[in-house]
């Protein structure tokens, strides 16, 4: 599995590792020490990934923003549609078109920042195609307090600093619509994440609560620089009158339009399944009606020419046959079925004599 990550993130690995050389070389050309250049290096590392990712970030605030003041209006929507979740899709996402909100525009910049602290790791604690010398050297490095950044914090100094950073991030990051359990969920993910990050080398915490101080200054700022959630949701709407939607946007589009055809064509089939198969039970109960109802009338008829037959001969029915034939006909009369609907007669109800 380590060989295939180091594989996967080969080229990142090696432009972060070559950056970290170059910084670490320039500070040293300025006259700073093997103890402070390779941990100003990351910091530096860090500030430079974070400075790309910075338009990526505006976007990211700004479509929470406009995502908070969407939320009265998205519940309406939930209340209005609550039995038909189709139909509430396809109104949510009329409702992100009209005012250019995309929901995954905030996930982008956590999710670029994946790879980088992967590929960070290992050039911290080497490739086999790395350069040795300066892969062993960054790793045995020591940085303020560490003996080395590429061995745990022996202290656990790092540990604690970066909860209490990634804490106030999440709180700064956090507003006032957020859900109830999406706040808690948010606040135990710091405590989480350092069970599997407390044996990590202490470059990559270095690493990490750079970029957590560099969130909660970047959020302080934005908070005074972006207007209401109201104000910027209708500056959204009106922007969305003349420009086009995005491509993502369409695509999503798109997407629910073909499953919402294909389910009308899988329901027109179904219905069109079930009219058929009705109309075949029905024609066969009424052939199976109309025979039971022959071949009883046959069994009458035979019974009749019989019974007369035996009246012309003996004057008067043998004694004791009539009585019988008439209630074996009457019997077969009442459980004859009617000839169109199918249903039996209901049966008499005879009171008991007390």
């Amino acid at each position: 599995m380590r060989t295939f990550m180091q594989n996967l993130f080969k080229p990142l690995v090696e432009l972060l590792h070559w950056v970290l050389v170059n910084i670490h070389d320039a500070l040293a050309a300025i006259g700073l020490s093997n103890r402070w250049t390779w941990g100003l290096a990351i910091i530096f590392l860090t500030l430079l990934v974070r400075v790309i990712l910075l338009p990526l970030t505006w976007k990211q605030y700004r479509s929470a923003q406009a995502m908070q003041a969407l939320q009265p209006k998205i519940k309406e929507l939930q209340r209005k549609y609550k039995k038909d979740r189709q139909k509430l899709q396809q109104e949510t996402m009329k409702l992100y078109q009209q005012y250019k909100v995309n929901p995954f525009a905030s996930c982008l910049p956590v999710v670029l920042q994946i790879p980088v602290f992967i590929s960070l790791y290992y050039a911290i604690r080497g490739a086999p195609y790395l350069d040795k010398a300066t892969t062993d050297a960054l790793a045995n490095a020591p940085f303020l307090w560490l003996p080395h950044l590429g061995l745990p914090d022996p202290y656990y100094i790092l540990f604690v600093v970066y909860i209490v950073t990634q804490m106030v991030s999440t709180e700064l990051m956090m507003t006032p619509q957020t859900e109830k359990q999406q706040k808690w969920m948010m606040r135990a993910m710091p405590f989480i994440f350092v069970t599997f990050l407390y044996r990590f080398p202490s470059g990559l915490f270095v690493y990490w609560i750079t970029t957590n101080l560099w969130t909660v200054g970047q959020q302080l700022l934005i908070r005074k620089m972006t207007p209401h959630p109201e104000i910027l949701l209708a500056r959204q709407a009106e922007k969305a009158k003349n420009k086009p939607s995005g491509r993502f946007m369409k695509a999503l589009t798109q997407a629910q339009d073909q499953q919402r055809t294909k389910a009308g064509a899988r329901r027109e089939a179904e219905s069109r399944l079930k009219s058929e198969a009705g109309i075949a039970d029905d024609d066969e109960e009424e052939a199976a009606t109309g025979a039971e109802a022959g071949a009883g009338d046959g069994a009458d008829a035979g019974e009749d020419t019989g019974a007369q037959a035996a009246v012309d001969g003996a004057g008067r029915p043998a004694a004791g046959a009539d009585p019988r034939q008439r209630a074996a006909k009457s019997r077969r009369e009442a459980s004859r079925p009617a000839k169109r609907g199918g249903r039996r007669p209901p049966a008499k109800r005879t009171k008991k004599r007390t």
